[in-house]
């Protein structure tokens, strides 16, 4: 049986009139790997802070097992929090204090050939990412949350970031839980796949299943109402239809060519308006 590493139940967040997050429960399990999307405002951020105890909801219990302690919760985002006026040496011994760490795996950080007594505020953005990564690693985290991080870091340094969190995933089962714009470069991390949308959930699927149960047709003419429709575009004198949950049936009933679609046109076809407000009728 799988184990539950995190349980949220009921968190409500306002800021103001607004609720950015509306009464979301979920859980994550031990091991797994899950990407968040969502259009700018949905929530993401801010469901992510609140499960790294960065900030506080209104409302609501987020509960980690009993083998999760505070240390072994790792946070990483585009506005990193690092002394940047301690060398990279200094940082590296304030973090083993803080985190009692007693044997710190410098492999990551040593790849960045950076200079031991280097200032951190000198370091590029991709190589304090890198850095800060390499702190967190050395926690050795029962559960990592990566906030919107991989577009501030240039090609090269982008794929030592994925490779050093898929060995992280392998090495410890690490859970770990992204918050990202697009999925070109990280399409095989994710085990589980969630689209918020106004606070909450529109989306929750493994990555395995999520392919067969949506399809993309092209077609000049309109489909039949029977076949769910999440999102169209058109183009010229073309229309583009996602279909959600795709049955094998619709192959017989309403013969098209129902296409595979990648990871990242099937999180586009999540965020796209015309579902959610189909959603919320």
């Amino acid at each position: 049986m799988t184990e539950n590493i995190a349980e949220v139940e009921n968190l409500k967040v306002r800021i103001g009139r607004n609720k950015v997050l509306d009464n979301i429960s979920i859980q994550f399990q031990k091991g797994e790997s899950v990407v968040i999307a969502g259009k700018n405002g949905a929530g993401k951020t801010t469901f992510l802070k609140c499960l790294a105890n960065v900030i506080l909801p209104d409302q609501g219990r987020i509960e980690f097992s009993e083998t999760v302690p505070q240390e072994k919760i790792g946070y990483i985002s585009d506005q990193l929090s690092l002394f940047e006026n301690y060398t990279v040496k200094q940082g590296i011994d304030f973090h083993s204090a803080v985190y009692r760490i007693q044997d710190f795996d410098t492999t990551l950080i040593n790849e960045l050939n950076l200079n031991l007594n280097q200032k951190i505020k000198s370091l590029s953005a991709g190589e304090r990412t890198l850095y800060h990564l390499g702190l967190i690693l050395a926690q050795k985290p029962e559960i990592l949350f990566v906030d919107e991080i991989i577009h501030v870091i240039d090609p090269y340094l982008r794929e030592k970031f994925l490779e050093a969190v898929i060995d992280l995933i392998d090495r410890f089962q690490t859970t770990v839980v992204m918050v990202n714009h697009t999925f070109t470069e990280i399409e095989k991390i994710p085990d589980r796949v969630l689209v918020m949308e106004k606070g909450q959930f529109i989306l929750d699927e493994k990555t395995e299943s999520l392919g067969g149960k949506l399809k993309k047709v092209v077609a000049k003419e309109e489909i039949p109402e029977e076949v769910p429709c999440i999102f169209k575009r058109e183009a010229s004198y073309l229309k583009e239809y996602f279909i959600y949950p795709f049955d094998e049936e619709f192959r017989k009933k309403f013969p098209n060519d129902y296409k595979d679609i990648n990871l990242n046109e099937i999180i586009k076809a999540f965020i796209g308006g015309q579902y959610v407000k189909e959603r919320n009728q």
